[in-house]
């Protein structure tokens, strides 16, 4: 259908936005729009993240297709104003302010007054081929239904167009920072509670047709992780790999950094070295905790992705951290997997690196800290299942779940990095000149780079795998 959606003609789950698809390329009109989990959906309408006039116009098309009547008109015929969003390191982000007539009756972002400005954040996909979205957004739109007891209230999706979405913006937060706010007191616990929610309060087994699925529930972190190795060992066999041996060199020091040899590796060394990595770290798991728990999780809760209201920053209020405050964002690499896998991985990110590619891995939190969260996240799961109270004995084991799965997230991670700087060698983006020296942290500390975080993330889980054979 062209236009405003109609919500009868819903369309529901992944298998829904693969119809739309479908359907608006039969058409061949950009302006197609269907509703696929109750929001509008129009598969043809892509923005250009370098252009700000394209930016508005898909912030402008998709909050005006949410609406109906006068109000969409206006949103159309608004004035609109694009703030850059830094931090994101898979898409890129936009605020954007729609300043409507004065005789607006839209609801306001602020105080309940009336508004004259509608902002929305516009998300322009990146990691290409890395995440699948129509199952990603399928689970974000369903987190949305429940906001309020799963996620913040104020997290919402308005829509979804072809190369991104638009959803809600969040007024007087700020994203939380890994100094300063990740040791605040009463934060780690209140994230240890919203993750609990997430777990234990969100099924997300979804089939693709968007019906809950019955089938038992498996680990997506395994398969994830096999699928970037094939696509790293791909990309690596590419044409411009082929013919500059200056760059296997570089890439096989950056992905195998344990190597004594610095001579470049081939691509079924590397590929076969991750994977006996993989199999070993699973075969770990399997047999040290058989009966982990497995639910819906976040895996990338990370201080940029931490939303903290203003309140929290003045020293007279008396504003605590609870789920109005704090706001856990993106979920984008949400997925079924090892509940301790997704604790573990917010340990990491205590260390950063999400601004240069460089952690600090002094700031990993100790046994102390990491006892006191599990406490938080155990006590918050216990009242949602109405179950009995932890003893000592689980947090004990959860705590070494939490230590073994802070090897996966460096894995993950680590092979996520170098697969996207691979990326960005396929795409022509990379930068050979002074590439070895940046990879060492060399030079160009005040910039990201994949690869440098990518070695630095691989390097840590050999260190840890290391000082877990010598303690077992």
């Amino acid at each position: 259908m062209n236009g405003a959606p109609s919500p009868s003609s819903s369309l529901t789950g992944p298998g829904g936005y693969a119809r739309a698809r479908a359907e608006a390329t039969r058409l061949a009109d950009a302006t197609t729009t269907s509703v696929v989990e109750h929001r509008p959906y129009l598969p043809l309408l892509n923005v250009d993240p370098t252009d700000e006039a394209s930016i508005i116009h898909v912030a402008k098309t998709v909050a005006s297709a949410a609406k109906h009547g006068g109000e969409a008109e206006r949103i159309q015929t608004s004035e609109g104003k694009v703030t850059v969003i830094t931090g994101g390191l898979t898409n890129a982000l936009f605020k954007v302010d729609l300043v409507l007539a004065n005789n607006s009756t839209s609801p306001t972002n602020t105080d309940g007054n009336a508004a004259t400005t509608i902002s929305v954040l516009v998300r322009a996909f990146g990691a290409e081929g890395m995440i699948d979205r129509d199952l990603e957004t399928t689970h974000y739109a369903r987190l949305c239904h429940q906001r309020g007891a799963i996620v913040h209230a104020g997290l919402d999706l308005v829509g979804r167009f072809g190369n991104g979405r638009v959803e809600t913006w969040i007024p007087n937060m700020r994203q939380a920072c890994i100094v300063g706010d990740l040791g605040r007191e009463g934060l780690s616990a209140e994230v240890a509670r919203q993750m609990a929610r997430l777990h234990y309060g969100y099924d997300g087994n979804i089939t693709p047709d968007g019906e809950d699925g019955e089938e038992s529930r498996q680990p997506s972190l395994w398969g994830v992780i096999k699928l970037w190795i094939e696509e790293l060992a791909g990309d690596l066999s590419g044409e411009k790999f082929r013919e500059d041996a200056r760059l296997m060199e570089l890439f096989s020091r950056a992905v195998l950094p344990w190597r004594k040899d610095e001579a470049p590796c081939s691509v079924a060394e590397i590929k076969a070295s991750l994977a006996a990595e993989l199999v070993w770290l699973r075969n770990t798991v399997e047999a040290r905790f058989p009966n982990a728990p497995v639910v819906f999780c976040h895996n990338d809760v990370n201080a940029a992705n931490i939303l903290l209201h203003a309140s929290l920053d003045d020293e007279s209020a008396t504003a605590s951290y609870d789920r109005e405050t704090v706001c856990v964002i993106d979920y984008e690499y949400g997925a079924t997997n090892y509940a301790m896998y997704d604790l573990a991985n917010f340990v990491c990110e205590h260390c950063g690196g999400n601004d240069n590619g460089v952690p600090d891995f002094g700031r990993i939190p100790g046994a102390e800290w990491l006892e006191s969260f599990l406490r938080a996240y155990t006590e918050e799961r216990d009242e949602i299942l109405s179950a009995k109270e932890s003893n000592e004995a689980e947090l004990s084991e959860l705590c070494a779940q939490a230590e073994l799965f802070q090897l996966a997230s460096n894995l993950y991670w680590g092979i996520w990095g170098t697969l996207q700087a691979a990326g960005e060698v396929k795409d022509g983006s990379f930068k050979m000149e002074g590439a070895e020296s940046r990879l060492l942290g060399e030079s160009e500390l005040d910039a990201w780079d994949n690869l440098r975080y990518g070695r630095n993330r691989l390097a840590r889980y050999r260190t840890c795998k290391e000082s877990l054979m010598q303690t077992s």
